[in-house]
């Protein structure tokens, strides 16, 4: 079982529609764009316990006491016989699935100054039946809601643990041994006969000008564990591989074993849906990942998960990312959300391994990202943003992304980022390369591999500006260094083609090192001598040559231009420019 369709509207700022909820869906988004809200609603509508609770009129959006509604739509295709024989009268089928929607209409009372619920279960078009949202009605019982909240609380879980565990023994009639309530008994009696705790039972006991009151009665010193509270006289005590009893295992410890205990108070004959929010607190970087792979563990029927942490994100697993965008309409001066939702080829990104895997899911969280190559670039732009303020500020206040992805993945992430709303911009290099196995064979790599990121549309464009029927990689190859005239000809037409696609490509093929050298100025005679150093080593003679001519990296009216920070100047073709 899982949810399949979500609507909202009217409940705390969201009025919202998301069509198709994955088995694995991250939800992301800035502070205060609704996810914790969505997760609430989600389970106010299918979970008993917080139905019970009626909605307020701080529950509606802007307190406007108007009718909140929510609608859920759960695909019951795997259910076992036992579970389709309970919700039989709320079941249908279409080609693909068996099931059901769960909706609920809330209408605010003035009289008792909160809302009146009412569940409706079924499909609207051809039948429902309504249900008390104080009372299970069939999905409640064959479905379990757990919620893992950001923050824990062991002492609480703990005690709804062994009320689970009470409560299963009752049922399968498991009951305290004999010798175990003797020795409760005999505990009582030990302490009544303990000499060292004799003294305490007689200042007990001294009720001096008070005695008549109490009409004869004593007091005595008894332990807390009764066999009528067995149950809620345990602890749960961590201890070391010696057996020895550790007062303090961390938050991060106490966080997971919360989870475990929590897991573990739900009926295991029920599907299970997982709601959990913001799984990084408490936990350091790598235990992050672990810690939705134990969650995994569990085999739930669906997981939605709610987090601000790139680390959380893992595209082999998650698949599908939902972000929540929260606007601001200018005319009507009124914010509004956004749902964007994105469905990920695992297979795809499990190829970039783990470390592209965080920078590809940190890319989210901007609203601009700009994707270069190398580290030679990235080292660039981060220096650039520690000499430079107002660039600095500028890649902060438009909420700019600076990312490399080794060469790798440019057209899987870009169409993730762009599936998600976020403008993407690509600075690659205009490189030549040699044609595997053609001797004296060569092509213009950098210009097929920009054409691959273009729409349909944009291609048209350079086929018609080649006069090429198509643009298969061949029509771009040449002998030796005889380089096609229709191409050299047209380049700066096909360059600003890809610039209108946000695709920066340069017009030499000397790559990022050249550029470099334009920005900072750089024109002595030994021009091509420092590019080819720079090209050698990259990173380190990068490094080393900003240091050794103490090069202070700054935008200036001599640079903006520049193609490494032109970008900046064409967000929409708005944006101010740095000055």
């Amino acid at each position: 079982m899982r949810i399949f369709y979500f609507e909202v509207k009217n409940f705390r700022g969201l009025d919202i529609k998301i069509d198709s909820i994955d088995k694995i869906a991250t939800i992301i988004g800035q502070n205060d764009s609704g996810k914790s809200n969505i997760c609430y609603a989600i389970m106010r509508t299918l979970d008993y316990e917080k139905r019970r609770v009626p909605l307020l009129e701080s529950d509606s959006t802007n307190n406007n006491r108007e009718k909140i509604f929510i609608k859920i739509g759960l695909d019951l295709s795997d259910l076992n016989n036992e579970q389709l024989a309970v919700v039989h009268d709320v079941i249908y089928k279409d080609k693909d699935r068996k099931y059901t929607y769960v909706q609920l209409d809330a209408t605010y009372n003035d009289d008792i100054l909160a809302y009146e619920d009412e569940i409706t279960i079924g499909d609207a078009s051809i039948d429902s039946k309504t249900y008390s949202p104080t009372r299970q009605n069939p999905i409640d019982k064959i479905l379990s809601i757990i919620y893992i909240n950001p923050t824990y609380d062991t002492k609480q879980e703990t005690k709804r643990f062994f009320e689970h565990a009470e409560n299963k023994n009752k049922e399968s009639s498991k009951r305290l041994s004999k010798e175990f309530e003797k020795s409760i008994k005999e505990l009582n009696i030990n302490i009544q006969n303990e000499e060292a705790l004799a003294d305490i039972m007689k200042d007990i006991n001294d009720l001096g000008k008070f005695e008549d009151i109490f009409d004869g009665l004593s007091f005595q010193l008894s332990p807390n564990m009764k066999i009528d509270n067995v149950y809620k006289s345990l602890e749960i005590n961590p201890i070391d591989d010696k057996g020895n009893i550790v007062s303090n295992i961390g938050d991060g410890k106490n966080k997971i074993f919360s989870m475990l205990l929590k897991e573990k108070t739900y009926d295991d004959e029920k599907r299970k849906i997982f709601i959990v929010e913001e799984p990084e607190n408490h936990l350091y970087v790598l235990l992050q990942k672990y810690y939705i792979d134990s969650l995994l563990s569990f085999e739930p029927d669906q997981m939605l998960i709610t987090t601000h942490s790139p680390h959380v994100v893992d595209f082999e697993k998650t698949n599908q990312i939902i972000k929540i965008k929260r606007d601001y309409d200018e005319e009507t001066k009124v914010y509004f959300r956004k749902v964007y939702c994105y469905n990920v080829n695992n297979s795809d990104f499990k190829r970039f391994g783990y470390l592209i895997n965080v920078e590809i899911a940190e890319m989210m969280y901007y609203d601009k990202v700009l994707l270069i190559e190398g580290v030679s670039e990235k080292y660039f732009y981060s220096t650039l943003m520690a000499n430079d303020e107002n660039f600095r500020t500028h890649i902060f206040k438009n909420r700019i992304g600076i990312f490399c992805v080794n060469g790798i993945a440019f057209r899987e992430t870009k169409e993730l980022l762009e599936g998600l709303s976020i403008k993407v911009f690509i600075k690659t290099d205009n490189d030549i390369f040699s044609v595997r196995k053609h001797k004296d064979t060569k092509y213009y790599a950098g210009l097929t591999r920009a054409i691959g990121y273009l729409n349909d549309e944009s291609k048209k464009e350079i086929m018609s500006v080649l006069k090429f029927s198509d643009l298969q990689t061949k029509n771009f190859w040449f002998q030796n260094d005889n380089r096609l005239e229709i191409i050299e000809n047209n380049l700066s037409n096909i360059l600003e083609i890809f610039k209108r696609n946000n695709i920066y490509l340069q017009m030499h093929n000397d790559g990022f090192e050249k550029d470099f050298l334009d920005f900072i100025g750089y024109c002595k005679k030994d021009y091509d001598e420092v590019i080819n150093y720079l090209k050698e080593a990259k990173l380190i003679n990068l490094h080393l040559f900003i240091n050794d001519e103490k090069i202070k990296l700054l935008i200036d009216d001599n640079n903006k231009n520049n193609i490494l920070v032109s970008f900046l100047y064409d967000w929409r073709n708005i944006e101010k420019r740095i000055r």
